[in-house]
């Protein structure tokens, strides 16, 4: 009998020890995941803002920059064809990053773009930032505005970007701006400006700008004085203004018109070099069928008359 007594009271022993290990167990657990925020949460407000896929369309080539939680980075561009819709990559990068304060570093550890993202690192400086745009500023002290976009897989493709954020360049813009004073020197604003647009289906024709919204924004442009445009912050002010004027061109679907390269000088030169600089690359278009043809039979009927007069 006190053997039986002695059995059952080890085997109890044995049970508590073992259930009580397995409520440690799970108390550790709990706890653990209880003080293990998701990595975005141990994200700084500038670096939650900085995740996802953002864009930016220049002379007809979109490149993407996708920026996630674990420290990683890709990016690679596409080249829009003669009817606006996107064809493949036609290069890609990727490495990891990190964020001080304002300093955002790139590592680039792989790179077939190196026009774009030479191998190795690169500091850029964020100048603004929002949920929806940002404007980085690279060692060339260059100013670079990205879009945020969503890009997203196309059922009836293994590969393809379904909507995206369309950028329209505009060409670079000189006004003269407006004197306080007659004694005042000549100062010319010098701007190159992209207008981007809301999320649209990437097959979709980008829209045309109107000709009388290049003329609405020579005018407002030209109307501002030197002090409108002399810091970073009021000419912010002043895109600002002008996105209001220009959305009602384009439907409504304009959402930010971003400076990328600004300029105030006296010097002609200096005006001449950059819109030298800036201005986009003239685009090659190929005659309809026929029209060829049309040309030179008036080039031939315009020879054949000259021969008759000798």
């Amino acid at each position: 009998m006190d053997r039986k007594l002695i059995l059952a009271r080890n085997l109890f022993v044995a049970i508590s020890i073992i259930l009580s290990i397995i409520i440690q167990i799970f108390n550790c657990d709990y706890a653990d995941a209880k003080e293990e925020p998701a990595p975005e949460a141990e994200l700084s407000p500038t670096a939650q803002l900085l995740l996802g896929t953002w864009s930016r369309y220049n002379n007809r080539v979109y490149t993407l920059l996708i920026i996630r939680a674990n420290g990683n980075w890709s990016s690679d561009y596409r080249i829009e064809g003669a009817t606006s819709k996107i064809v493949e990559r036609k290069g890609e990068a990727s490495g990891t990053w990190k964020l001080e304060d304002k300093r955002l570093t790139f590592t680039i550890v792989s790179s077939d773009m190196e026009e774009i993202w030479p191998t190795g690192t690169i500091e850029l400086e964020i100048i603004t930032i929002e949920k929806r745009s940002m404007t980085l500023k690279y060692p060339n002290s260059r100013l670079i505005t990205w879009t945020k976009a969503r890009v997203e897989k196309d059922k009836k493709k293994e590969e393809g970007v379904a909507s995206i954020n369309p950028i329209i360049t505009m060409k670079p813009i000189v006004v003269n701006l407006t004197k306080l004073s007659s004694k005042d020197n000549d100062r010319y604003f010098c701007v190159a400006l992209e207008l981007h647009l809301e999320e649209m289906e990437a097959t979709a024709a980008i829209p045309k700008l109107h000709p009388r919204a290049w003329d609405s924004t020579i005018l407002f442009l030209s109307s501002l004085v030197y002090n409108d445009v002399k810091t970073f912050d009021e000419t912010k002010l002043v895109t600002n203004r002008l996105t209001k004027i220009l959305n009602p061109y384009l439907d409504g679907l304009l959402t930010e018109v971003a400076s990328t390269h600004i300029m105030v000088s006296s010097s002609m030169d200096k005006v001449d070099e950059f819109i030298i600089e800036h201005s986009p690359p003239p685009l090659i278009e190929t005659p309809p069928d026929g029209e060829n043809k049309e040309e030179e039979k008036d080039k031939k009927e315009e020879k054949g008359k000259d021969d008759k007069k000798k």
